[in-house]
C-alpha cells in the first residue's frame, strides 16, 4: 500500500495541486533530485524513475496510475493536505475549454467535425468540476480515438473502461454525446452495455464476444428448428435478424444464408448479405414456386402475404413472384427440402 504523504512527495502534490487549481494546464514539471524520491515515485507511477531528473507529468496520466492503486487524483490531494481540490466558478469558465481542446488535441480529434459543439456542450452542460475534468475529458478522448461511427470489431464498456461508462457516470455522458454528434451510437460503435448479454445460438451452443465460433462457412438462418432437425453444416440462428454479437461472430466468414419467404425474412437476408457479402441457400424465386406447389399439394394451409416484400438482392424476381401469389413460405414448412 503506497503511503501518499510520504515526504518525499510533498512538493510533488503541490505542484499537482497547483496545476489543476490553477487552469489551463493538464501537465506539470517535476523535478527528482535524490534516489529516495526516485524509488517513492517510481513505485506510484509503477516504472523506473532515474535520478536526478525533470519529469512531465499528465494529470491525466497520473489519475490513470492512481486508479490502479485503487485512488483518484482529487481524492489523494484531499488526503494529503486536508481540504478538496478547488476553483472559483470564474476560474471555471476561462479553463474547460482549454483542457478540453488539449484532450483532443493529443488523440487527433481536436479537427474532427463535432469536436467544438462537444467542447461547447461538455464545458456548459457537462456537470463536471474542474478538479475531474481534465482526467474525464482525457479518458474520453482516449475512447472516443478508439471508435469509428460503424465498427467491424466489438467490445464492451467495461472493458474500455471498467464502470465508468455505466450509465449516468460523467464519463459516459460526455462519451455518449460525442457518438451523438458524429451521428452514431454505442453499439454502431463497437461497445455493447456487457459481453454475455444477447449470445448468439449457434451448432457450437450459445456464443458471446469472449467466444470463438472455430467454423469459416456458416449456415444463417432463421428458426433454431433447424438445429435440431439435423440440418447438415455449422450453423447460426438469428431470429430477429443481424445483432451486434452476430456480426462480431460472422466477420470475415464465408457466409450462406436462408430464412422465410416473408417480408421480414426477405429484409434479414438482404441485412445479412449486405454486411457479410455471403450467398443464399434455396432462397430463389424458383425455389419459392416450388415450395408453394409442394405444400399446398399436401395440403398445408400457407399465411397470406398481405405486403409486397422488399427486392431480394440476390433475386429479381423474388420479390414479385411472392407478390404475385400471395402466400408466405417459413423455414418450418420446408424442413424436409433443406437437406
Amino acid at each position: 500500500m503506497i503511503e501518499y504523504d510520504r515526504p518525499e512527495l510533498a512538493e510533488f502534490w503541490r505542484l499537482a495541486r497547483e496545476t489543476m487549481e490553477g487552469g489551463g494546464r493538464s501537465a506539470f514539471s517535476f523535478r527528482v533530485e535524490d534516489a529516495a524520491t526516485a524509488t517513492v515515485l517510481g513505485e506510484l507511477l509503477r516504472k523506473p524513475i532515474a535520478h536526478p531528473a525533470r519529469r512531465q507529468i499528465s494529470l491525466a496520466r497520473l489519475d490513470e496510475h492512481l486508479r490502479a492503486h485503487g485512488s483518484t487524483l482529487p481524492a489523494v490531494l484531499e488526503s494529503v493536505h486536508g481540504k478538496p481540490v478547488g476553483m472559483s466558478t470564474d476560474e471555471e469558465a476561462s479553463t474547460a475549454e482549454a483542457v478540453l481542446k488539449f484532450s483532443l488535441r493529443e488523440h487527433g480529434l481536436l479537427h474532427a467535425p463535432w469536436a467544438a459543439e462537444w467542447i461547447e456542450h461538455v464545458r456548459r452542460y457537462g456537470k463536471i468540476s474542474q478538479p475531474a475534468l481534465p482526467m474525464i475529458s482525457f479518458r474520453a478522448a482516449q475512447i472516443l480515438a478508439q471508435l469509428t461511427p460503424e465498427a467491424r470489431r466489438w467490445t464492451s464498456r467495461f472493458e474500455l473502461a471498467g464502470d465508468e461508462l455505466d450509465d449516468g457516470q460523467p464519463l459516459a455522458r460526455i462519451v455518449g454525446k460525442a457518438l451523438q454528434l458524429m451521428g452514431t451510437d454505442w453499439e454502431r460503435a463497437g461497445v455493447l452495455p456487457d459481453v454475455y448479454s444477447n449470445p448468439v445460438l449457434t451448432s457450437q451452443g450459445y456464443l458471446t464476444l469472449n467466444d470463438t465460433f472455430a467454423a469459416e462457412q456458416i449456415l444463417v438462418v432463421r428458426s433454431p428448428r433447424l438445429l435440431e432437425s439435423g440440418v447438415p453444416g455449422p450453423m447460426m440462428v438469428l431470429p430477429t435478424g443481424l445483432t451486434t454479437q452476430a456480426k462480431h461472430h460472422l466477420d470475415g466468414k464465408k457466409v450462406r444464408c436462408h430464412n422465410d419467404f416473408t417480408p421480414a425474412g426477405i429484409r434479414a437476408t438482404n441485412e445479412i448479405l449486405a454486411y457479410t457479402g455471403g450467398s443464399t441457400w434455396w432462397m430463389s424465386a424458383a425455389d419459392y414456386r416450388q415450395a408453394v406447389a409442394t405444400l399446398i399439394a399436401r395440403g398445408v394451409e400457407l399465411p397470406t402475404l398481405n405486403t409486397r416484400p422488399e427486392e431480394a438482392s440476390w433475386d429479381p424476381d423474388l420479390a414479385e413472384t411472392m407478390a404475385t401469389t400471395g402466400l408466405m413460405v417459413t423455414e418450418e414448412h420446408v424442413l424436409n427440402s433443406l437437406f
